[in-house]
C-alpha cells in the first residue's frame, strides 16, 4: 500500500543526496558578444565612469563606443581612410585566430 509519510521521507532523502550545483564564477556568458581585455590607467577609467554617469549611459562599453563614434565623425578624409585600413587589417587578423 502507498504510505505518504514513508514516500515523503524517501523523496527528501534522495533530494539531500543530490549534489548542489555551483554557480559559475565570473560574468555570465552571452552567445552574441565576445570580450577582450583592454588595460587602462585608473585615471582613464575614472573619466569613463564620469562620462557614463554624466550622459546617463548604461555601460562603460557604450560610453567608450559613443566617444569613439564622436572622434570618428571629426576625422579628416585622410585620417578616416587610414582608420578604415587599420580596422580592416585588425578584423582580418582576428578572424583567422
Amino acid at each position: 500500500t502507498y504510505n505518504p509519510a514513508k514516500m515523503t521521507k524517501q523523496v527528501e532523502a534522495e533530494y539531500q543526496k543530490q549534489p548542489k550545483k555551483k554557480r559559475p564564477v565570473g560574468r555570465p556568458r552571452s552567445g552574441r558578444k565576445s570580450y577582450q581585455t583592454v588595460r587602462l590607467q585608473k585615471k582613464t577609467v575614472l573619466k569613463i565612469d564620469a562620462l557614463e554617469n554624466a550622459l546617463s549611459i548604461k555601460t562603460q562599453d557604450e560610453t567608450v563606443n559613443q566617444a569613439i563614434d564622436r572622434v570618428l565623425r571629426s576625422l579628416s578624409n585622410d585620417e578616416m581612410r587610414s582608420y578604415k585600413l587599420w580596422l580592416d587589417m585588425f578584423e582580418k587578423r582576428n578572424s583567422t585566430n
